[in-house]
Formats: structure tokens, C-alpha cells, sequence
């Protein structure tokens, strides 16, 4: 039985749980996918391949994804972007915070853009919020709004059915999704500047989008207090750019000792060779990259708001 009185919502991050919660919630419970509102609240400085996966999604889903922005200098806060959007709220945000870059211990960037975001679109409306965290996550908790005037109970349809993360996969393949591209390169979604970043990430973001790289640079001296704040702990991105080749070449060496050779397209000395040649793209496009990540498992650092 569906509340009448109540919204449901999913939000949408361009990860993998929450694209193949939103594709389950299709599949499994249309009667509350036909009334859910999906939404993806833009911090302005996410990934392209990110909003490539995001049409993509809407074309099969059939449902509009509301893209929902910050907007701190209106009274509502917010705006719902169509369209063209160049803004960018993060830039506004940092002078409020005096140059002050978000860390894994200060993440002012997920609680201005992303939770207070969305619950200014809610306002004060009860609402149902579908999260999509899994059966194999146990020390995970889902957002739940606190105060008299919010109220978002969270659920949990990935527990409910007893799903984990080989069957997240499986969701987005039978579909015809896919994987987003940039996990190809990256093991989780955000901004491109994202401090959960790991070094190899950093690197091949010198390289696969340098222009991005310089500007994640600029803010590692562009301050209102004029104090030195880095994304890399005691390493400024500089120090990254100089040593790209080196560090994806070390982490290769590294990880390929985890892996099983028969499921890689490239062995390793092609591997190194296709990186000293300057070919990170094909290489990247191989998605053997992606298989030296899972090397270590799923990378749990972040937050639910982004990460899923």
C-alpha cells in the first residue's frame, strides 16, 4: 500500500548502487517507480562521463532525472537546472569558507551541496527516500533527515531483497548500461577535484583531462586567507603532474601482483609500455585499470551521499 500523502525519492549520483536501485525499483516495484521522483543534485564540477550516463539512464528508465543545484545566494537556495548551467556553486561556497578546502575529516562540499541541497527541495514535504546500500554493508547508515520540519524516512531495497554487489552488476548489464565510463579510471563518482580521489586517479586525471587538473590546481593557491590548502595531504598537485608517469607506472607494478593474468587484456610489461608511450587512453579504454582496482576490493572511503 502506497502513502498517498507522502513523496518518494531516489537520488541519483551517477554511481553504480544508485543507478541499479532506480533500474530494481523499475523492475521490482512499479507501483512506487511509477510515483518516485528521481533527482541528482549538481555540484557543477562533476565528471562529463557523468552526465553522459545520466541521458543514458533517463532514455531507458523513461523518467526524468530532476538536476537540482545550489544556489547560496537566492532565498530558496537551490535551483532546478534545464539545460545549459555553467554555474558553478562550489567556487561560491569556498569564499564562505575562506579558501578552506572540504577533506575526508571536513566534508563542508557533501553537506552545502549535496544534503542541504536536497533538503531544500523537500522543504518541509514527508517523504519516502530510497537508498541504494546494500546487503553486504552492513556499517552503512542512509541519510535521515533530523528536526520538526524534515521528515525522510530511508529504505533500503538492495536489503530488502537480499542483494550484494555482484548483483548490482548484474542489474546494470542486463539492462544494457553498463558501467558509467569513468570507473573505467576512477573508483567512484563526485567531482572531479574529489579529495577521495587516490594518487593514481590524480594522475590520470593529469592526463586524461588536463585542463580539469589545472583548475583543481588553482584552487590550491586561490585563497581569500592566502594559506596553502592541498586536495593530497602534505602533497600539492604540482608534485602529482611531475610524477604522473611515475605513479601510474608504480601503481601497475603494484597491483598486478594481486591480479589474475587471465583476466586482463594487457599484460604487464604491454601495460607499462602503453603508459610511457603517452597511450592513457587506450589503455584506460581496455578497462584493465578497472581490474586492478577491484585488486583491493570496493573502495569504501566517502560518503553515501555521493559515493552511491
Amino acid at each position: 500500500m502506497i502513502n498517498e500523502n507522502v513523496r518518494h525519492i531516489c537520488g541519483i549520483s551517477g554511481g553504480k548502487d544508485s543507478s541499479a536501485l532506480a533500474i530494481h525499483l523499475k523492475n521490482t516495484r512499479p507501483e512506487i517507480f511509477e510515483k518516485i521522483e528521481l533527482y541528482f543534485t549538481d555540484t557543477g564540477s562533476e565528471l562529463p562521463e557523468i552526465y553522459e550516463y545520466l541521458g543514458k539512464m533517463e532514455r531507458y528508465l523513461g523518467k526524468k532525472i530532476l538536476r537540482i543545484k545550489a544556489d547560496p545566494k537566492t532565498t530558496d537556495k537551490y535551483k532546478i537546472v534545464t539545460g545549459e548551467d555553467q554555474s558553478n556553486p562550489f567556487d561560491e561556497l569556498l569564499v564562505k569558507y575562506k579558501g578552506f578546502l572540504p577533506a575526508p575529516n571536513a566534508r563542508w562540499c557533501t553537506r552545502e551541496l549535496k544534503i542541504k541541497t536536497m533538503e531544500e527541495w523537500i522543504g518541509s514535504d514527508h517523504c519516502f527516500s530510497y537508498v541504494g546500500i546494500r546487503a553486504d554493508e552492513p556499517q552503512r547508515e542512509g541519510y535521515t533527515a533530523k528536526g520538526k520540519n524534515k521528515k525522510i524516512t530511508a529504505f533500503f531495497p538492495f536489503r530488502e531483497d537480499a542483494l550484494a554487489l555482484q548483483d548490482i552488476y548484474d542489474i546494470l548489464n542486463s539492462s544494457g548500461l553498463g558501467l558509467p565510463d569513468y570507473y573505467k579510471w576512477r573508483t567512484r563518482s563526485g567531482c572531479y577535484f574529489c579529495f577521495y580521489q587516490r594518487r593514481v586517479e590524480w594522475a590520470i586525471l593529469s592526463k586524461l583531462y588536463p585542463d580539469w587538473f589545472d583548475e583543481a590546481k588553482k584552487y590550491e593557491t586561490e585563497h581569500a586567507d592566502k594559506r596553502m590548502y592541498t586536495w593530497i595531504k602534505d602533497k600539492p598537485l604540482d608534485y602529482i603532474k611531475e610524477n604522473a608517469v611515475d605513479i601510474i607506472s608504480r601503481y601497475i607494478k603494484k597491483q598486478f601482483k594481486k591480479v589474475n593474468m587471465c583476466d586482463m587484456v594487457h599484460n604487464q610489461d604491454v601495460a607499462l609500455q602503453m603508459i610511457a608511450e603517452g597511450r592513457y587512453k587506450e589503455y584506460i579504454d581496455s578497462w584493465d585499470l578497472k581490474k586492478l582496482h577491484d585488486a583491493d576490493g570496493e573502495n569504501k572511503e566517502g560518503c553515501t551521499i555521493c559515493a552511491i
